[in-house]
């Protein structure tokens, strides 16, 4: 059996006295990225190279040769180290492929649409140029990677969702072995800048310990306001390699989890290699979350009139009254990815309850997904079936979930279970849900949900959290829809694949 491996992010806190300097080696890196950034903007083709040839073509051009021959572009900063100027060249790279990447995708969208005869063509005026000799124009800028200003489109039909180049040439330091050193017991060796001088400091850090038998990669150093965090990627080696069809094609026995927004955020049951669903698992703590949600919006409420705000002040709603964006990405997150959510601005009144709804919902997610982990190595399954749900915030909509999206957390669940499954040598993936909440798992018929012995069950009540049917059959409806959706995989792909 071949083995694999699983890198997971630690985040841990910094100990420190001069904050000043970890902004100023910022600042210095931001400066380097930016000059690398403008100098392949004027080298577009040099895309072509493989990163590490590419860095290797930008340091050419910038510092003195061992010969003593001078660069063509001189790099206009002095003593900077080998290591930070390549992890700012990285940057660079990075963030203009994935500009380009992006350019690239719309101008095919853009060359297909002229094909399609649905690109209208306007010059105010002036003759329109022909199909043909625009579909060679867009040709030849797909193929030469041109800047977008060398595009022929007009202005009108240039601005729809054309991309446009990063505003703040910005990305959180990474230090690669050079800028670091004695990395243990507690504490770190790092290089920074103190703005005159490079000068080795001593840091003491805080945070969960480290695995053992693992590999810590180089780390990055994120600044948020008096925070200075150190993100380290730890490798942790997985003994048991498979893919999900192989541990199908060996009937290996799995999970099947259901995902709801009542009080059991999951349910869990063992579908054994003869089809049999077994040993149900209920995952509570949505009255809790929500208790605790609502306590807090009271919290930015209160805050709001304690103001004085007006009376007809708009409260925010949906992502912004979670803090939450339909990525899953927390403030901090999204700060980190370059996205600015609406109203999570600079100033803005109560974020700090906001960030903490953030991390609230965050934790609950994790610990329902590592519930399910090891309820999964509990009962000896290499396999854990999840249901598919979209990103898109239109799934989540559906009425069998019986909650607003904004209080369904199963994607979140969905996500981190994934990666810590594969941690421990399971695979998780998603299979479609059909019917799995409307028909009964023991015969099949269309089920009737209700709340309590006193409700009339019906069939177009979607927030049941019992059900019962005809032939008789009742019970819990998250147990029937995770019993359904693993019944569902199991004779889909169990069936005959031995």
């Amino acid at each position: 059996m071949s083995a694999g491996y699983a890198i997971t992010t630690y985040k841990i806190q910094l100990n420190y006295k001069h904050l000043d300097w970890f902004k100023q080696t910022q600042s210095l890196f931001d400066d380097v990225l930016a000059f690398y950034y403008k100098l392949l903007e004027k080298q577009p083709e040099a895309l072509t190279l493989s990163n590490q040839n590419l860095l290797r073509h930008l340091e050419l051009q910038t510092i003195k040769q061992r010969d003593g021959t001078p660069p063509e572009t001189p790099l206009p900063f002095e003593k900077i180290p080998l290591y930070f100027r390549r992890a700012a060249i990285n940057a660079a790279i990075s963030m203009y492929r994935s500009y380009m990447g992006k350019l690239k995708a719309w101008q095919e969208s853009q060359e297909k649409q002229i094909k399609n005869g649905k690109l209208k063509m306007e010059n105010s005026g002036t003759e329109s140029q022909s199909d043909s000799e625009l579909n060679q124009i867009g040709k030849a800028d797909l193929h030469q990677n041109l800047p977008p200003s060398t595009f022929n489109f007009p202005p009108e039909s240039a601005k729809k969702g054309r991309p446009s180049p990063p505003k703040h040439l910005h990305m959180a330091m990474l230090y690669y072995k050079g800028m670091y050193k004695d990395f243990a017991d507690g504490s770190i060796l790092l290089k920074l800048y103190t703005g005159k001088t490079w000068a080795w400091v001593k840091h003491r850090y805080t945070g969960r310990p480290f695995p053992e038998n693992v590999e810590l990669m180089s780390p990055t150093i994120v600044i948020k306001k008096k925070k200075v965090m150190l993100h380290i990627p730890v490798k942790e080696m997985v003994e048991d390699n498979r893919t999900a069809k192989e541990r199908v094609q060996q009937n290996e026995k799995f999970v099947a989890v259901a995902l709801t927004g009542s009080d059991s955020l999951a349910v869990c049951t063992t579908i054994e290699a003869d089809g049999r669903a077994t040993a149900p698992y209920f995952i509570k703590g949505g009255k809790e979350l929500a208790h605790r949600r609502k306590l807090l919006l009271g919290y930015t409420k209160r805050g709001l009139a304690g103001n004085k705000a007006p009376r007809l002040i708009k409260q925010p709603e949906g992502n912004d009254a979670l803090g939450v964006c339909p990525r899953g990405l927390s403030s901090y997150g999204q700060a980190e990815a370059g996205i600015v959510p609406q109203d999570h601005q600079p100033g803005r009144l109560n974020t700090k309850y906001y960030e903490k709804i953030t991390r609230l919902t965050d934790h609950y997610a994790h610990e329902v997904s590592r519930k399910i982990v090891d309820y999964a190595i509990k009962q000896g399954a290499k396999l854990i079936v999840l249901p598919e749900l979209k990103e898109s915030f239109d799934q989540a909509k559906k009425p069998y979930l019986g909650k607003s999206p904004y209080d369904f957390i199963g994607r979140r669940v969905a996500r981190y279970v994934q990666y810590k499954a594969w941690q421990k040598g399971l695979v998780a993936m998603t299979s479609k849900p059909y019917y799995a909440s409307t028909r009964c798992y023991h015969c099949d018929v269309p089920i009737a949900k209700h709340n309590t012995e006193y409700q009339n069950p019906s069939p177009n009540f979607y927030g049941g959290k019992n059900f019962m049917c005809k032939e008789g059959h009742r019970g819990s409806t998250a147990l029937n829809s995770a019993r359904n959706l693993g019944k569902g995989f199991y004779e889909r792909f169990y069936t005959g694949a031995a």
